[in-house]
């Protein structure tokens, strides 16, 4: 059966090799359907018939879409047999069984711990009590404000050296079966950084009802693992989320004759808690649904130049826009839309950043569908679950999105180009 992961390797490889292929073959018969029939002449044979110019460019685009999409379903169904193969592959270890089951053929909600205290009232309360004494804050008291919410933050997630915080996740749904495993995930390094790089830290599942009161439930789990990498761990999910609500305890141990280091958790995904609400066959699905789309945006913008330009011109016209949208969280950061402490120093655009990012970042979103956000392999992977929210924007901005770029400015374009040279 080996490592569970192996299912991880196999399905990422295979997913993406279909979406790049299928990509790129899109791309190349959109933009050649026309320009062939341009360059060769045999549009004319078509448009001395009585079949309007938005008939042509419909059949074109339905035409293509239902080859990419049979292809799509061989592909998908070809995946799906892969994985089924190997998830019924003979069992080596009980743990990489329940992985499977738990991790990989489950669509999971990932939820953030929240804190027990209110940090944002207690960050206010400060700066209100600082300014009574007088200090003056060259900001402003809001970034002051925003400065000190980090800094409780900062100390919410460091856990000292023989202490322990407590983790509170609300707002959870109870899993649907009474022996489905919750996943945690963590990420965390220490301070100072220990020779070796590795950190112990030992968790344990509290009951939410005896709040504020903290008892451990069941044994503690005792881990030991690299710093600044993602780690995670199975616990039973029978008894843990309780009226919504689960309490995760992290303690760091101090060893006898160790030195004293801090624990801090720390990045974006610095502690998730993972639980089951759907299946795989339900992502995935959905996942094909969102690949789909995007190979009809793909086309509709591959008609929508070789509408005016050659092939070669029109290739590299939707390739340019294909790698824009793969790379939007790159474009975005680049221009600094991800700033919350703005300066004129680290802007890139100095003291006209927000002016600039006030037009190009509504413009960017709006023109280029964000691919990254919009694929879903990796939470399919990850085994999260992909919401239907999601899934309607994904169709909204590339679906329906490729429809109305072809219909009306590629129709537009179509119907007044003339196609043959008149001649008298």
């Amino acid at each position: 059966y080996g490592d569970h992961r192996d299912l991880h390797r196999v399905d990422r490889r295979q997913r993406q090799m279909c979406i790049r292929d299928r990509s790129l073959a899109t791309v190349f018969l959109s933009c050649a359907t026309l320009g062939n029939e341009f360059r060769s002449q045999s549009l004319h044979l078509v448009v001395t018939k009585p079949v309007s110019r938005v008939q042509i460019l419909a059949g074109k685009w339905l035409g293509i879409n239902a080859l990419m999409g049979l292809l799509l379903v061989l592909c998908g169904l070809t995946v799906y047999a892969f994985a089924v193969f190997i998830k019924n592959r003979p069992v080596a270890f009980d743990r990489d069984r329940l992985s499977v089951r738990d991790v990989v053929w489950r669509a999971r909600v990932a939820a953030k711990p929240v804190p027990l205290r209110d940090l944002e009232k207690e960050a206010r309360e400060w700066v209100i009590s600082q300014e009574k004494q007088g200090q003056v804050f060259a900001r402003g008291p809001q970034d002051a404000m925003r400065q000190r919410m980090a800094e409780l933050e900062n100390d919410w997630r460091t856990i000292g050296p023989g202490e322990y915080e407590v983790y509170i996740f609300k707002n959870l749904i109870p899993p649907r079966e009474a022996d489905a495993a919750i996943q945690v995930r963590y990420r965390a390094r220490g301070n100072p950084m220990p020779v070796d790089e590795m950190l112990s830290i030992s968790f344990a599942f509290a009951d939410p009802e005896l709040l504020p009161e903290v008892v451990p439930m069941g044994a503690w789990h005792q881990t030991r693992e690299r710093a600044l990498d993602l780690h995670q761990f199975l616990a039973h999910g029978q008894g843990v989320i309780r009226n919504g609500q689960a309490v995760l305890i992290a303690y760091n141990p101090l060893p006898p004759g160790s030195s004293r280091i801090k624990v801090y958790f720390e990045q974006d995904d610095w502690m998730e808690l993972l639980y089951t609400i759907g299946t795989f066959e339900e992502n995935y699905l959905k996942t094909l649904v969102m690949i789909g789309a995007r190979l009809a945006l793909l086309s509709a913008v591959g008609l929508l130049f070789s509408v005016f330009v050659s092939f070669p011109v029109a290739c590299f016209c939707v390739l340019t826009f294909y790698v824009i949208c793969l790379g939007m969280p790159f474009w975005m950061e680049s221009i600094g839309a991800n700033l919350e402490l703005r300066t004129d120093e680290i802007d890139p655009y100095g003291r006209f950043g927000p002016a600039v990012r006030a037009v190009l970042v509504p413009l960017l979103k709006f023109a280029f569908p964000n691919f990254a956000q919009y694929d879903g392999t990796d939470a399919l992977i990850a085994g999260e679950y992909i919401r239907g929210t999601l899934l309607a924007k994904a169709l909204v901005h590339t679906f329906v999105y490729g429809v109305v770029l072809l219909f009306l400015p590629g129709w537009w374009i179509f119907k007044t180009r003339e196609v043959a040279e008149v001649v008298v």
